[in-house]
């Protein structure tokens, strides 16, 4: 084959519409192995095929969203391969093996299979196919597209010399060296598009409207005459036309069918849809008799429905079941034929009973939303406006729980896919991989037990409790050894092995499990540095998980029926170790409420005016930031370092603040001191625009001494995403020209009059603007009647609020942080290479339980990367507060406006 057919390759991925034109791999200066790397997880080359073909990959047959887990993208590419053969006629023949992609050995063998693809003819009816033999003849020689050989002369001296082989004979060895890459950005635009879900149940809403009986009571609803009387009115005709849209199930397809199917076959497929039929009834009832009351109640009602609407998370995660079942039965005429007729006499044939069944589930995704536009039209001084808050909350509470469910269900099948892969598998009686927490990671690792000499191959199933030790076959694998994890530490103290056999070649990185009563031990040596970092992660989050810091008396626990936090009040999310059972009280609560009071306190009452009330600790230890605190920024400190105690209310992790920097530690390493009450003095300093006459308050022992300046270790900010270190004022300029409205940087100032200070720089309104960030002896600020303790306690309350109170000529608040903007000419930012849809504020703290999540502390600040998993709840961002990545649930963020 030609050596530029991994570009035809590109493009022809480009014309499918698989790859954006703009990928790496379509770039001028791109390389093979930018190629190879998109495919390697399988998740492209499936998707593919349902483009050539639509649906000749079912969704459950592939995972979407491999996570890097080397499980999962073999099971990928398997699929891809079985798919060619039984759908596109591709002989094994033409076929590349799992391990030529996903290991890159042979990759060659792989563009000819997609080019043998290419040339089906289910493809070439769609898309023109690759290599185009006119093309093929002059471009046999390896010098057409290496540069560095026409450097070197023309013709090069050893021409003829190279072969194809030299194009991808180190592909390999770039994968051993290159971990497989997160690929978001592409996955949202291969995925299929859940607006046609959508679709369906806007269709069947409007459908059911038209379609009313004469006797409907809505119609006796006033006529809206503003937005927040239009959203009720939306409200309750959506609700009623739901209603509607149930019982044409109920009639025209449970009852016509019930003499037709088996017991077995109508709870599958219809399953809780009678039970939702009357609790939807009567919540309608309930809806329209207080909508015409004179004190309407509206949040009432969806707060008391809470419990009895958790019905929706055994349907919703049993509805592909019910569709695959229905799909089934129509192979059979008979059963083909009675079905369409119930779809004749119930809506004229224009919906399946299959689109039908997916209704409910769009339904109860939709009331948090609903919820959510009549808050935004409800005067905050309305008497229903906090409860209807409180209505939002218990909505998205169940809206997260119905989306773990189906989740959770998921992982359980994935778990029993791994047990069934695993063919010899020695477990304990009445005990199952389920039962050992969840799938964490797997992967190559080589190992070497101590009791042995010889390092082995190994690949590694990880999961909470227990790591599988198995030997890869073909298509299965075979168990070796496993570790109880709660048993074993872990000495991640190892350097780097470079006296490896050349056959271990770049599995150099090692790190150690040792038994903690026993002299078992185990060395891993992991294939790169950032490898051995991925492992070390995914197993102290295991061992977080089930032996969690801030709570030692807390296991985790899978509840058998639905049951809320008894800390916060929310639904356990899921259905599988959803939570943590407290051994000696039986609370039960989520890992980020482990540790906390079990009821909200009142607030404390504030000091007197003209009091400043202090309470610090000495450190009797130095915390480090392990264990932990629970996804919170950790504060660390060394003995003897006095601490201001911010927050107690944490029985095992306390807030404080140390050296400008807040954070959580551990309480027990530190000893309370005596808390100090005192008067506070004043100073007068000039303040243009001070709404109080310039006065600000200082501590009496910080308030000897000023200048106009601010100047902060770099060290303390060069890892927030808004501090650039030292810039020039122009070049700061040029930088934030191009961008949106709110984009924003602090900088160290170069100018000689202000040489290592810091300054804010803004663009708005096609300006950039310059304000200077001054310090007074350890208050910082822009303004003098606005102090703050640090320069990032400075920037989120100006996210939060507009410069405009101080500037009035920038109305704008601090909105894009310049090192998360990746093109100046996109309007919005992005981070780490990936675009930012939007910015969230957190509402809720959530505590991460695999490394492939993002912690989160209510008030953080989220830039929002994808939301492609918002089926299923999620959304993908960066914590701006702890620079960490990761899924978060987008019930616990508010987007910004």
């Amino acid at each position: 084959m030609a050596t530029d057919e991994w570009r035809m390759c590109a493009e022809w991925l480009v014309r499918c519409q698989i790859l954006p034109e703009d990928h790496k791999a379509n770039q001028a200066n791109a390389n093979a192995f930018d190629i190879a790397q998109a495919l390697r997880d399988g998740v492209l080359i499936c998707h593919l095929l349902n483009q050539l073909s639509p649906g000749c990959v079912e969704l459950k047959d592939f995972s979407p969203r491999p996570q890097m887990s080397q499980f999962l993208c073999m099971k990928n590419i398997r699929t891809f391969l079985q798919t060619c053969k039984k759908t596109f006629g591709l002989q094994d023949k033409d076929l590349f093996q799992p391990l030529d992609l996903f290991d890159v050995k042979n990759f060659r063998k792989v563009i000819e299979t997609l080019s043998k693809l290419s040339k089906t003819d289910i493809a070439i009816s769609k898309f023109r196919g690759f290599p185009r033999e006119a093309r093929k003849e002059n471009l046999e020689h390896p010098y057409y597209n290496d540069l560095e050989l026409l450097a070197d002369g023309f013709p090069p001296d050893n021409y003829g010399e190279h072969d194809d082989e030299d194009i991808y004979g180190n592909l390999q060895d770039l994968a051993n060296e290159n971990e497989l890459v997160d690929q978001e950005d592409i996955y949202d635009i291969v995925s299929p598009d859940q607006d046609d879900t959508d679709d369906i149940y806007n269709d069947i809403m409007q459908l059911q409207g038209h379609n009313r009986r004469s006797s409907e009571r809505s119609l006796g609803l006033p006529a809206p005459t503003c937005k927040r009387e239009h959203c009720v009115k939306e409200l309750i005709d959506t609700e009623k036309n739901y209603v509607d849209a149930l019982e044409m199930i109920v009639v025209h397809f449970i009852k016509k069918l019930s003499n037709s199917l088996s017991i077995q076959d109508k709870e599958i497929m219809f399953l809780n849809i009678e039970k939702l039929h009357d609790i939807h009834r009567r919540m309608y009832d309930d809806l329209y008799e207080t909508v015409l009351s004179a004190n309407p109640k509206i949040a009432d009602i969806f707060i008391r429905y809470k419990s009895e609407l958790i019905l929706y998370g055994a349907y919703c995660s049993n509805l592909p079941i019910a569709q695959e079942r229905i799909d089934k039965l129509c192979e059979s005429e008979m059963y083909r034929q009675k079905i369409q007729e119930c779809e004749r006499q119930a809506n004229e044939g224009k919906f399946h009973l299959r689109d039908l069944l997916s209704v409910p589930m769009q339904r109860v995704l939709k009331y948090h939303l609903l919820l959510r536009e009549l808050i935004k039209n409800t005067d905050k001084a309305h008497p229903e406006r906090q409860p209807l808050e409180n209505a939002l909350e218990a909505m998205q509470d169940l809206s997260l729980y119905v989306n773990e469910v189906k989740r959770d269900n998921e992982a359980l099948q994935l778990i029993e896919e791994i047990q069934t892969s695993i063919v010899d598998l020695k477990m304990p009686a009445n005990t199952s991989l389920r039962d050992y927490g969840r799938f964490q990671k797997d992967g190559e690792l080589k190992v070497l037990s101590h009791m042995e000499s010889k390092v082995r191959n190994r690949h590694i199933f990880l999961f909470d409790k227990v790591m599988l030790m198995c030997r890869a076959r073909s298509e299965t694998y075979s168990f070796k050894d496993a570790i109880v994890l709660g048993e074993f530490k872990i000495d991640d103290s190892q350097p780097k092995n470079d006296n490896q056999s050349r056959s271990s070649k770049n599995w150099n990185w090692p790190f150690i499990l040792f038994q903690k009563c026993q002299g078992t031990a185990y060395t891993f040596f992991a294939k790169t540095e950032e490898s051995r970092q991925k492992w070390l992660d995914s197993i102290q989050m295991a061992l977080d998980n089930t032996q969690p810091a801030a709570g030692q008396n807390f296991i985790m626990y899978t509840f058998e029926k639905p049951r809320e936090c008894d800390v916060c009040g929310k639904l356990l999310r899921g259905i599988f170790f959803q939570g943590y059972l407290c051994q000696d009280s039986k609370k039960a609560v989520h890992k980020e409420c482990i540790g906390k009071e079990s009821q909200i306190k009142p607030p404390a009452r504030p000091p007197r005016v003209g009091q400043v009330t202090v309470q610090k600790a000495r450190a009797r230890k130095a915390y480090t930031g392990q264990p932990p605190p629970n996804g919170h920024r950790a504060l660390k400190f060394n003995v003897n370092d006095v601490i201001e105690i911010l927050d107690k209310s944490n029985q095992i992790f306390w807030k404080g603040r140390f050296r400008g920097e807040e954070g959580h530690f551990l309480a027990d390493c530190v000893d309370l001191t005596k808390t100090v009450t005192r008067k506070a003095s004043y100073i007068d300093v000039k303040s243009s625009g001070a709404s109080n006459g310039g006065f600000v308050m200082f501590d009496r022992q910080e308030s000897t001494a000023s200048h106009n300046g601010a100047s902060t270790p770099s060290k303390a900010l060069e890892t927030y995403p808004w501090y650039v270190d030292a810039m020039e004022r122009d070049i700061a300029h040029a930088n934030l020209d191009g961008c949106q409205d709110g984009a924003f940087l602090i900088r160290k100032s170069i100018n000689p009059a202000r040489n290592g200070l810091l300054s804010l720089s803004i663009k708005y309104a096609n300006a950039v603007r310059h304000i200077k960030l001054n310090e007074n002896k350890g208050k910082f600020y822009l303004v003098e009647n606005k102090l703050f303790d640090s320069v990032p306690k400075l920037v989120d309350y100006y996210q939060n609020t507009t410069l405009a109170d101080s500037f009035p000529d920038v109305n704008t608040t601090l909105r894009y942080p310049y090192k998360d903007i990746a093109s100046n000419d996109n309007p919005c930012a992005q981070t780490t290479g990936q675009r930012v849809i939007c910015y969230a504020r957190v509402q809720y703290d959530y505590a991460a339980t695999s490394t492939s999540q993002v912690s989160l502390a209510a008030g953080d600040r989220i830039a929002v990367t994808s939301k492609n998993g918002n089926d299923k709840g999620w959304w993908k961002g960066k914590n701006l507060t702890s620079g960490r990545s990761g899924y978060f649930p987008l019930a616990y963020v508010i987007e910004d406006d």
